[in-house]
């Protein structure tokens, strides 16, 4: 239901933007297809939304309570223990990851190539524009390859070959080396490559078999951010929390809570308990933890969010209240109450950090760049 809201109000935002900006009608040739797509970026963004919206029945997980439902063939290899799924979903992680590598740092030389050709930033007469680029992006492009290895041996060792150890390390050497290479992106002014460092931890918390997912839903998230106005914003967002939610295999109900997470990394009697708790509740809460990275800055996007979090966590309390002498009261309704609360505190949690970041180290940074221009 919350996919088929998703697209009605993103089919809307479209219809919008068509209504305001209107374009003569005119035949297109053949040869001019691909310069009409080129100049017609909010076709494609619309078309990779709805694109990303369709397939997330092939990632859904039946519960218990829904009789009659059938899984796709891509829910049925994540979830299925056979020597056979397990090396499906390794390839199917490893290219997704590839893909995601690709395009980040394709975007990256893209932009650059567009600023170096359209004179925004100067060069000299005789220079290829990949001399412009800096010394340090090669070396994390190249990194995050090595990167992207390590996570498919955490997979390796976790599904396939049953070494908790040897997977353990490889799951701290890719925390420790996406930290340092995340640092030196941000040192660099570059937000998109620092977060794809910062997402590698995660990849390994969801595993191989919800990887493609989690990308999907990441492109998601990038492509509403870009093409839905800020007045939509929040009634998007709202809607988007709750679908990420399902789309990542989660579901409301305890016996869902993907306590694996709590052993990535972490050997299983480490004395420190609350790291595997984060963990486990960054899993869970990912959906609105990331959702915040698409509210811009100085705007009231997170306090209509809010709101709107705020009634369907209400509701969802009325609906329990109302059959708190049901006989799955506590099988249904207590549960989707309470992950309804742990996503909205989640957002609050995450919002408030935000801001303190935005208010204190960001202005300082936005000082220190006007300075130096």
């Amino acid at each position: 239901m919350i996919r088929y809201f998703l697209q009605a109000l993103v089919s809307l935002v479209y219809v919008e933007k068509l209504r305001s900006s209107p374009r003569p009608r005119k035949p297109y040739r053949i040869n001019s297809i691909w310069k009409f797509l080129n100049h017609e970026s909010n076709l494609l963004i619309f078309a990779g939304i709805m694109l990303i919206l369709r397939v997330e029945p092939l990632f859904h997980r039946c519960r218990e309570e829904e009789i009659g439902c059938e899984m796709y063939w891509m829910a049925r290899q994540a979830a299925s223990l056979s020597r056979d799924a397990q090396v499906v979903r390794l390839l199917f992680a490893l290219i997704s990851l590839c893909a995601a590598n690709f395009s980040v740092f394709k975007f990256y030389y893209g932009h650059q190539s567009h600023q170096l050709k359209s004179g925004s930033i100067s060069t000299s007469n005789g220079l290829f524009i990949e001399e412009h680029f800096p010394e340090s992006i090669r070396i994390l492009s190249a990194v995050s390859w090595l990167l992207i290895a390590a996570i498919m041996l955490h997979s390796v060792f976790t599904s396939l070959a049953n070494d908790s150890y040897r997977a353990n390390f490889t799951a701290q050497l890719v925390l420790g080396a996406s930290g340092i290479c995340g640092f030196a992106a941000w040192r660099e002014k570059n937000s998109a490559i620092c977060a794809h460092f910062a997402l590698m931890p995660v990849y390994l918390l969801f595993g191989d078999g919800l990887t493609p997912a989690l990308i999907s839903f990441i492109a998601l998230s990038v492509f509403i951010s870009r093409f839905v106005p800020k007045d939509v914003l929040p009634s998007v967002i709202a809607l988007l929390i709750p679908f990420g939610f399902y789309y990542l295999g989660h579901s409301p109900v305890i016996s869902s809570i993907p306590w694996h997470a709590a052993f990535v990394g972490i050997p299983g009697g480490a004395a420190l308990r609350i790291l595997p708790a984060l963990f486990v509740l960054f899993h869970l809460n990912f959906s609105s933890i990331s959702s915040i990275f698409m509210i811009p800055p100085c705007s009231w996007t997170v306090t209509e969010t809010l709101v709107l979090m705020t009634i369907r966590a209400m509701f969802s309390c009325l609906a329990a209240s109302i059959h708190r002498r049901h006989l799955m009261v506590w099988k249904i309704f207590a549960p989707k109450f309470i992950f309804e609360c742990i996503l909205t505190i989640s957002f609050i949690f995450s919002a408030n950090l935000l801001s303190i970041y935005r208010r204190f180290i960001g202005g300082e940074n936005e000082v220190g760049r006007e300075k130096t221009h």
